[in-house]
């Protein structure tokens, strides 16, 4: 008897171990997923591409990810839609150095020895360049680069820096800082393969006495619509020689770190603070396109697939265009003729309604018209009466004919049909279309632009459609995630009729 209590006892405990479990299990929040799906083009079924977005913060292996059809694996093409977006792919570093009569000396010195010893906090991943001016070369306005391509050789830009970085004395001491700044920003976004995190750091005197009509709105503009914040190091030779200009507003409008420093010291940690700065929130997250091709053996024209990565699963159903047309050839002109016969049948029905209200409404104007009286009546009433008549029948006295009533016909102009180009937006499965009636066009998230269209992946000012005498232009205006036209990232072309086009995750086809 006591066994038997043990055992139930047992058994009790066992299933309330159980339940916990079960509890647990059910309120405990599910874990988001590392890998969404964005958007899927069955546009060239059953060739596929399907959009995914990875929001993991290990680097993407694509060893992890699997895709099946039937318990059979689907080979796939993987790239990459925005070019460096996850943060393990590093950082561009971009150093713009003053070597003007404003730094000469101790002070340019104290520039070049504190970026050397800054670069040490650089990950071996990172890419980095430098560039300089002043007025020690021929052109003394330009920029000249210490290399000219981004490079990870974190030594050979070091011992370019110790051997070239150089200034003579001049008494005009002219600084074309803003000029400069232009240029190097047009440097970094010229190279599309950079990785999007870019650090833009400017060691100067923060004046700009400069000939060249560039101000410091010119600037701020420039490093918004590029999505490069400007962080900017003032070293100025002695306390009073003069303010720090406007490069203190211009690195807060961007979204950088100013410093102002007085010592090799002090432009060491400035850099070193910038260097150790987080990665924002809007590159954290990676953007791939996959592209594969499904099979169709019994030309369904749809498909099921398995997508898979870390344990977690996602189907997709793919859908080819005009996928719902099941009926056979064979009993489609059957199908036409029945339409046919129906469509004839509803018109001769609106029409025999339509004579039937017509006549309805002559026989009731005919019976009005009966009850009026002629003219001599009319006249002959109101001499009886000594009244007056109606308005009504005031018209028939002077007339003297009967009173007929005409319809009013509607005069509501019709909306004017386009007949320039016109530019299709496709949204939430929804499209769009803007006639193109300006010269130029700008397209982007801002309320500003012509075209706004609100996705986060859609910059302020992303693109601009141009009217030129070759045809229609796309220029992209320096966009986060770039501008694409039939898969391929532009900078500018022309672009012709039916051109599939890509803002973002945003889908557009021009329409002449």
């Amino acid at each position: 008897m006591r066994l038997l209590c043990l055992q139930r006892s047992y058994i009790g405990i066992l299933k309330g171990l159980v339940w916990t479990c079960l509890v647990l299990m059910l309120t405990m929040p599910a874990k988001a997923q590392e890998l969404q799906v964005l958007s899927v083009d069955t546009s060239a079924f059953p060739e596929i591409r399907v959009q995914l977005v990875y929001k993991g913060r290990k680097k993407f292996d694509e060893n992890d990810l699997s895709l099946s059809q039937d318990n059979k694996l689907i080979q796939f093409t993987l790239n990459e839609s925005a070019p460096g977006a996850a943060p393990e792919r590093g950082r561009a570093v971009f150093f713009l150095l003053e070597a003007s009569g404003n730094t000469f000396g101790k002070s340019l010195i104290g520039m070049r020895d504190g970026m050397v010893n800054a670069l040490d906090n650089l990950e071996p991943e990172d890419l980095i360049n430098a560039g300089y001016f002043g007025s020690f070369e021929v052109d003394s306005t330009g920029l000249t680069l210490l290399n000219s391509e981004f490079s990870t050789s974190h030594g050979r830009i070091r011992e370019a820096l110790l051997s070239r970085l150089r200034a003579v004395e001049d008494t005009a001491r002219r600084s074309d800082l803003y000029k400069n700044i232009l240029s190097s920003l047009d440097k970094m976004y010229a190279q599309a393969s950079l990785p999007q995190h870019r650090l833009f750091i400017v060691l100067s005197a923060a004046r700009n006495n400069s000939q060249y009509p560039a101000t410091s709105s010119e600037v701020i503009g420039k490093a918004k619509d590029l999505g490069i914040p400007i962080h900017s190091l003032t070293i100025l030779m002695n306390d009073s020689a003069y303010s720090a200009g406007r490069m203190d507003l211009i690195s807060r409008k961007t979204g950088g770190k100013y410093f102002n420093c007085k010592s090799e010291v002090e432009i060491t940690n400035a850099i070193t603070d910038i260097l150790n700065l987080p990665v924002p929130e809007s590159m954290k997250d990676a953007f791939y396109e996959v592209r594969f091709t499904v099979t169709d053996p019994l030309q369904l024209r749809t498909a099921k697939v398995d997508l898979k990565f870390k344990g977690s699963r996602q189907i997709i159903i793919l859908n080819a265009p005009n996928s719902e047309e099941f009926i056979p050839d064979d009993y489609k002109k059957y199908l036409w003729i029945s339409v046919g016969i129906f469509g004839l049948i509803v018109v001769m029905m609106l029409m025999i309604n339509l004579f039937s209200k017509r006549k309805s409404r002559v026989q009731a104007s005919t019976e009005e018209e009966a009850d009026l009286p002629m003219p001599g009546e009319i006249q002959a009433t109101v001499l009886r009466t000594g009244g007056s008549t109606s308005p009504r029948v005031q018209s028939a006295v002077v007339s003297g004919e009967r009173n007929t009533q005409e319809p009013i016909r509607s005069t509501t102009p019709k909306p004017p049909v386009p007949s320039g180009p016109v530019l299709l937006v496709s949204q939430n499965g929804r499209t769009q279309s803007y006639p193109l009636e300006k010269e130029e066009t700008v397209v982007g998230r801002h309320d500003t632009n012509d075209i706004i269209i609100k996705e986060i992946t859609i910059t302020g000012r992303h693109a601009v459609v141009r009217k030129i005498k070759e045809g229609i232009e796309l220029e992209d205006l320096g966009s986060t995630n770039g501008t694409f036209v039939n898969g391929e990232r532009i900078r500018k072309k022309l672009i012709q009729s039916g051109d599939r086009i890509r803002l973002g995750t945003i889908e557009l086809t021009l329409k002449l």
